[in-house]
């Protein structure tokens, strides 16, 4: 199963040079709690642009760069066919970024888990395809800065 993780705010910005706007410890620490011990998919530019590894979890690096090979994560250079191939797995593989594969992926997903974040931040970067009316609402919190929900994808 395809599903993703992102947090995004008013405009669906999610990014600036490369790095989260924001930086708010509840919606990161939601974030471990979904991804810790699971499989996650990131583009190449996000895997290297991340503060230091994201450990216990098993990462998949989308790139095009057939030489792109950096230890302890597997490459995918076919993200298209990493979707065919996983979106009907029961074992979950999570997307966390960035923009683009969000894109490429949206259509395969099947659960998201989205941090909606209150404040609009500046951004470069946005996740545009995400439509909120293709999703039901299976879990929602509350917290000061954001709106935490856990979505299923509607029946067409």
């Amino acid at each position: 199963m395809i599903s993703f993780s992102v947090a995004f705010d008013p405009n669906k910005g999610i990014g600036i040079r490369g790095a989260l706007p924001w930086h708010l410890k509840d919606e990161l620490k939601i974030f471990k709690r979904n991804t810790l011990y699971k499989n996650i998919l990131m583009g190449q530019t996000t895997y290297d642009g991340l503060p230091r590894k994201l450990a216990d979890r098993y990462i998949t690096v989308a790139s095009i760069d057939p030489s792109y090979h950096p230890e302890d994560v597997e490459v995918t250079n076919d993200l298209k066919g990493f979707l065919e191939e996983h979106k009907d797995d029961a074992t979950e593989y999570i997307i966390c970024g960035g923009a683009s594969i969000f894109n490429q992926a949206y259509p395969y997903a099947k659960k998201a888990y989205v941090s909606f974040v209150k404040e609009a931040y500046e951004v470069d970067t946005w996740f545009n395809v995400f439509e909120m009316e293709d999703w039901e609402v299976v879990t929602e919190e509350d917290h000061p800065d954001f709106i935490y929900r856990e979505l299923i994808r509607k029946e067409k």
